[in-house]
């Protein structure tokens, strides 16, 4: 009896061993052919709210990083003022595409395009100028601005623009009372499309504007990392190459061109420079710039440039960009700045 007992107290003794081994060295089990492609993967879903949102592509960018929401949505134009007393902007970070054009009295301003991207400040937001307004019919885009000039408001009437107008709308705009009027009209890009809502203007429109690489690649032209465009005689704007995020840092006489919110410098991916016919027509200074025709133009991108042409048939055309060889530009995928300079203006490479 007890020759039974000591043996039935060993196999315990043997199997406890072997389950406390067990729990170290565990031997998985031989995978078989449904198996395959799993192993260190989980089968279960991720619960619905934690699922990654699927992105869709940004016409204005290139980049596959906008909300499926906006999928087919018309862009915002804003009229965004560059005078010394509106500086630093808003917004103008979050823009896909960012026009700047001489205004009256030898300073810029800006064209900004918006699509698939939120701003909770833009601005500030002055008045139109025709020439802005044949950039903006480009992209079929809402066109938002505070005020015009006589001819502006003729134009945006003649050609039946879809239009928001801070003069006779205090729901789209406020004013910051830390900054002198009228250098402190604001809005949002999600006020600008309510307001564009509920006047009927978010019609579904397919955005084909720009033909993008599928990866980067530089222009083939000369290497440029520091470059200096001269509007007028007290103003300019420079840009410097990072190799590091293999943008252009923008410049403003001399000084970084930072956004108000952030605080941080504007980076930018593509920059298009072209030369456009520009006369002065009244004695406020106002001027008339031709946006049709042809002409010469440069497209900068990751360190290099390359000289290219403009060409734009009709006011509401689009601006096709072509090689020397007559075929159309396809740029990196990114934001775009484009420079439009007068006849005058300078183009200096910095070495």
């Amino acid at each position: 009896m007890l020759k039974k007992r000591c043996i039935f107290l060993a196999v315990v003794f043997v199997l406890f061993l072997q389950t406390g081994c067990s729990k170290t060295h565990t031997t998985l089990p031989a995978q078989n052919s449904a198996d395959k492609g799993t192993v260190g993967k989980t089968t279960e879903e991720a619960p619905p709210g934690m699922q990654e949102t699927q992105k869709a592509l940004n016409p204005l960018t290139g980049l596959r990083d906008m909300d499926e929401k906006y999928v087919n949505q018309r862009p915002l134009a804003v009229m965004i003022e560059n005078e010394y007393h509106a500086r630093p902007q808003s917004g103008l970070d979050k823009a896909g595409v960012v026009y700047e054009i001489l205004a009256e009295g030898g300073i810029t301003r800006f064209l900004a395009i918006f699509a698939g991207t939120n701003a909770d400040e833009v601005g500030p937001i002055r008045s139109a100028r025709p020439y802005f307004i044949d950039y903006a019919m480009e992209y079929g885009s809402i066109y938002v601005h505070y005020g015009a000039s006589p001819q502006g408001y003729s134009d945006i009437k003649k050609l039946k623009i879809d239009d928001i107008d801070g003069i006779y709308d205090s729901t789209t705009f406020w004013r910051d009372t830390s900054r002198s009027a009228p250098h402190n009209a604001y809005s949002s890009t999600e006020k600008m499309l309510k307001a564009s809502e509920k006047r009927g203007y978010l019609k579904p429109m397919e955005l084909n504007v720009w033909k993008f690489n599928t990866e980067d690649a530089p222009p083939e032209g000369e290497a440029v990392e520091r470059f200096k465009l001269t509007y007028f005689n007290n103003y300019s704007v420079s840009y410097t190459y990072d190799s590091g995020k293999k943008e252009y840092e923008r410049f403003i006489n001399g000084k970084p061109h930072v956004d108000r919110i952030t605080g941080k410098p504007i980076f930018v991916k593509n920059i298009i420079i072209q030369f456009n016919d520009t006369k002065v027509i009244d004695k406020e200074g106002r001027l008339e710039i031709k946006t049709t025709g042809f002409g010469d133009a440069y497209y900068i991108s990751d360190g290099y440039c390359e000289k290219i042409k403009w060409e734009k048939s009709k006011r509401s055309a689009r601006t096709i960009y072509t090689l020397d060889d007559g075929t159309e530009l396809e740029i990196n995928p990114g934001n775009t700045w484009i420079q439009v300079l007068p006849q005058w203006g300078k183009f200096t490479i910095e070495r």
